[in-house]
Order: structure tokens, then C-alpha cells, then sequence
């Protein structure tokens, strides 16, 4: 019993930083993108800068959910690659554990990451893919450059009304503006400018529109005791534009997994049956599809020294991306109606998860025996075909 504990944990530590290191540098790369796109619209549009962190924070569990699957097979492929390279995995099938007994530990932790992916997916993701989008609603309707137009008066910042002739930069430099207010006291307050440039204070991220070369002139509210006086820059502050209150969840994809099968039993006018039974299912199905990526992934990391790793790696997660693309493809059409749900999205579920069990059945039954061999072997001939016609052509390219 110690030593099969001894075993569990090897395995587990052999799958674990492989997974953990695919999550990292995933979760990386697909925040660093998103984040690049986010500093392109507070460019363009303006607003607080800590919304970013918001908003990052909501795409996590959207990441997640597409990180989690990917990072778990490659991490179990890789584990299983190293071990067979170093014939470790003949050492323990020699001395009387079975490929079934070996993977038991990974199918633990396939559990687990089931549930998680099911928890992602049935209530986070919805509640932040909503709360992401309240974050974009606040940030394109309170900016600068949505409320003002060029050649347009409006009114809407501290009862201002303000009128720009030109406008530049993403709305932060701007010309020939006019602007009529009334102070507490009544007073009319009437100021022009040449040119004019939006700050914000990166404390309280007040907006302050810096106004240069121009003239300021107050009056009573019968007209009478005018004054006049011209600046060389003058801060004005500015109050942002109060938003309407966002809408509340809609749509299949913002409602949490039970309350999109209430609105699917009780035929909510506000969601399709037909998105709601293709969201219902498509979740089901993702959530699913984590416990049988360890059944695909050992069996395909069973090669010897004499072949490359790398090309397993590759065609691996080709077959996931395919596969995940045809989950997207039949939830597409479940919800035009073209296609039930069964045959949309279960069909490619139990091709992928029959093939799975198939492949294990035969890699844990036979030993050293290789399920994907004839593949990886056809792979192997034609990219020796392939560096044979590239040779040949370069020689006879080259010059004699």
C-alpha cells in the first residue's frame, strides 16, 4: 500500500507542473491580448484606468475555462512522453502495474478539474461575462468622446452646455470651443478658447478641460454688469456623464446554468428554446469532455526514443482545437435550428470520448504496444517525403 501511495504521488508531481506551467503561460497570453485591445479602447475613449483590473479579473473565468482542458491534457501528454522516453513506464508495467493503475491518479485529478470546469462554466463564467460587459457599457457611455460631437451643442456635464468645432487625439485635444453655464448664483458665465485639452486626474480620475487662449465673460441674469477677461489657460472641471443603469442579464450566455434551464422549461420569451437547449447542452458537454482527456493523452504519449515529442505535442492539441471548434459548430447550429442538440454536440462527444477509451483500452491490454503508431508513423513518412523534395529542389536551385 506505501509503495502504491508512493506511486500516486510520483505520478501526480510528474502531471502537475507540466499542468501548472501550461495554465500559467495559457491564462498569460490570453490576458496579455485582451489586455492589449482594453488599453486600445481607455486610449481611444478615456476613462478610470483601474477598470482594466476589473475587467481582466472577469475575463478570468472565461480563460479558465478554455485553459483548464488544454493545459491538463498537454500536462498529462508531456508527463506521459517523459516517462516513456525515460522508460520508466516499462519499468512499471514490467514489475506488475497496469497502464489503468498508473493513470488512476490522473483520473482523480480529471475529476476534480471536471468539477471545476462545470462550476466555471455553469455560474462563474455567465456572472462574469455579464459583469464584463456592465464594465464596457460604463466606460463607452461615461467617456469624453461618446458625449461630445463636433459641430453639436450638449449639455450633460455640471449643467454645462458645450459646443467644439474640432476634435482630435480620441477626443482629448480639442478647438474652438464654447461653453455657457450659470453659477450658484445665477450669473451667466459664457467662456470661448481657441484650443482645449482633457485631463484626468490620475487620483480621483476627475475629468479637467484644460482651455487656452481664450475669453471668459460673466453677466447677470438680466444681462447687465458684464465682464470680460481673457486667459492664457484655464481649468475647468468637469463632471462625467451619468450613464443609464445597465441592463439586467440577458441572453443564454449570462445566465447561470439553472436559471437557463428554468427559463428553458418555463419558456422564457426573453432567451430561444433553441439557444437554451444548445447552451444547456453545450456546457454539459464541456464539462464532460475534462474526464476523458487523460484517456486520449496516455495513450498518445507512449512512443519510444527514437521519436520526436514535439510532433505528439502538435498533433495532440490539434485534435483538441478541432475537436472544441466542432462543439462551437454544433452549438452554432443547434441554435439556428439546423441541428438537434444530440447530434450537434453529443455525436462529437462520444466520437471523441468512445475513441478515447478505445485508444486506452488498447495502449493498457497490450504492452508496448503503441495505439498511435500507424499515425505518427504515416506523419513520420511524409515529413521525410517532404524534407526529400526540399532537398532536391534546393539543389537544383542552386547554382553549378
Amino acid at each position: 500500500m506505501h509503495r502504491l501511495s508512493l506511486i500516486d504521488r510520483y505520478m501526480l508531481k510528474r502531471v502537475c507542473w507540466p499542468l501548472a506551467g501550461a495554465i500559467i503561460i495559457g491564462m498569460a497570453a490570453l490576458l496579455l491580448e485582451r489586455l492589449i485591445r482594453l488599453l486600445d479602447l481607455f486610449a481611444n475613449r478615456g476613462g478610470p484606468l483601474t477598470l482594466i483590473l476589473k475587467m481582466l479579473g472577469n475575463l478570468v473565468p472565461h480563460y479558465l475555462a478554455i485553459a483548464i482542458p488544454a493545459a491538463f491534457f498537454v500536462g498529462i501528454l508531456y508527463a506521459t512522453l517523459r516517462l516513456s522516453n525515460d522508460s520508466e513506464l516499462d519499468v512499471m508495467r514490467a514489475s506488475g502495474l497496469s497502464l489503468r493503475r498508473l493513470a488512476a491518479p490522473m483520473l482523480v485529478m480529471a475529476v476534480v478539474l471536471t468539477v471545476a470546469s462545470a462550476i466555471i462554466l455553469g455560474f462563474l463564467q455567465p456572472y462574469t461575462r455579464y459583469a464584463y460587459r456592465a464594465l464596457v457599457y460604463i466606460v463607452t457611455e461615461t467617456s469624453w468622446n461618446s458625449a461630445i460631437e463636433r459641430g453639436a451643442f450638449f449639455n450633460g456635464f455640471g449643467g454645462k452646455t458645450i459646443l467644439i468645432g474640432d476634435i482630435a487625439d480620441g477626443g482629448r485635444t480639442l478647438k474652438e470651443i464654447f461653453i455657457q453655464e450659470t453659477d450658484d448664483s445665477g450669473n451667466n458665465i459664457a467662456i470661448t478658447a481657441q484650443t482645449g485639452e482633457l485631463t484626468r486626474d490620475p487620483r480621483t480620475f476627475s475629468l479637467t478641460l484644460v482651455l487656452r487662449d481664450g475669453v471668459r465673460v460673466d453677466s447677470k441674469p438680466d444681462g447687465t454688469g458684464g465682464k470680460a477677461s481673457v486667459f492664457g489657460e484655464l481649468g475647468l472641471p468637469l463632471e462625467v456623464v451619468t450613464p443609464e443603469p445597465f441592463r439586467p442579464p440577458e441572453g443564454e450566455s449570462e445566465l447561470a446554468f439553472f436559471d437557463l434551464v428554468r427559463a428553458y422549461l418555463t419558456k422564457n420569451p426573453s432567451v430561444g428554446q433553441d439557444d437554451a437547449l444548445a447552451e444547456i447542452n453545450y456546457r454539459i458537454v464541456r464539462s464532460v469532455t475534462v474526464l476523458f482527456l487523460p484517456l486520449l493523452a496516455i495513450p498518445m504519449g507512449l512512443t519510444s526514443r527514437r521519436q520526436p515529442t514535439s510532433v505528439r505535442i502538435i498533433v495532440g492539441i490539434a485534435i483538441l482545437i478541432v475537436y472544441y471548434q466542432l462543439l462551437n459548430f454544433g452549438k452554432d447550429m443547434a441554435e439556428n435550428g439546423r441541428l438537434s442538440s444530440f447530434v450537434a454536440l453529443w455525436v462529437p462527444f462520444l466520437v471523441f470520448s468512445l475513441g478515447s477509451l478505445y485508444m486506452f483500452h488498447v495502449a493498457n491490454s497490450r504492452l508496448s504496444q503503441d495505439p498511435f503508431a500507424v499515425l505518427f508513423g504515416s506523419i513520420d513518412d511524409v515529413s521525410r517525403w517532404l524534407k526529400r523534395c526540399w532537398s532536391v529542389l534546393f539543389r537544383r536551385r542552386r547554382p553549378a
